[in-house]
C-alpha cells in the first residue's frame, strides 16, 4: 500500500471483471471493456490517487495486449511459460517493467501529476514519491490475476 494516502485505494471490482474476462465469461468481458472505457478518463475518481489508479488500470490493461499482442485476456492467460519468456527477451523487458514504464510514460505525456495536483489539492512531492509505486501496485495486481 501506499504511504501518505488518507484513503487506501482498491480495485476489487475492476480485478474481479479481469478475472471472470479470463475464466470466459462474455458478459464480464463485455463489463470490463466498459469499466476500462471509464477508466480511461476516471471520471468517477475520489480522490488524486484513484484517478490516478482507475487511468492506471486502463493504460496497464492495455500495456498488457501490447505486450502479448493480443487483446484477449483468455488466450493472454493461458500463454505458457516458454512464450513469455520469449516476449520478455524480445521486448526487452519483464511484462511488469513494460506495463509500469507505460504507466509513468503516460502520466507524463499527459502531465497527469500537474492536473492532479490541481484538481485535488495535493502536493507534487508527495504524488511524484507514490507515482510509480501505485503504478508497480496496479501491474501486479493486473498480472496476479492473469497468471
Amino acid at each position: 500500500m501506499m504511504t501518505l494516502m488518507p484513503k487506501p485505494i482498491e480495485f476489487k471490482e475492476f480485478y474481479e471483471l479481469l478475472k471472470a474476462a479470463k475464466n470466459g465469461n462474455k458478459k464480464e468481458r463485455e463489463k470490463l471493456e466498459w469499466i476500462l472505457a471509464e477508466y480511461e478518463h476516471a471520471e468517477g475518481s475520489e480522490s488524486a490517487y484513484d484517478e490516478l489508479g482507475q487511468v492506471f488500470c486502463h493504460i496497464g490493461v492495455m500495456g498488457l495486449y501490447d505486450y502479448a499482442g493480443s487483446d484477449d485476456i483468455q488466450f493472454i492467460s493461458r500463454l505458457e511459460k516458454s512464450v513469455w519468456d520469449y516476449l520478455e527477451i524480445r521486448v526487452g523487458m519483464s511484462l511488469t517493467q513494460h506495463m509500469v514504464e507505460t504507466m509513468i510514460e503516460h502520466a507524463k505525456q499527459h502531465e497527469l501529476s500537474t492536473k492532479m495536483c490541481e484538481k485535488w489539492d495535493i502536493s507534487r512531492e508527495e504524488l511524484a514519491e507514490n507515482i510509480e509505486d501505485l503504478a508497480v501496485y496496479v501491474a501486479e495486481g493486473i498480472i496476479e490475476v492473469i497468471d
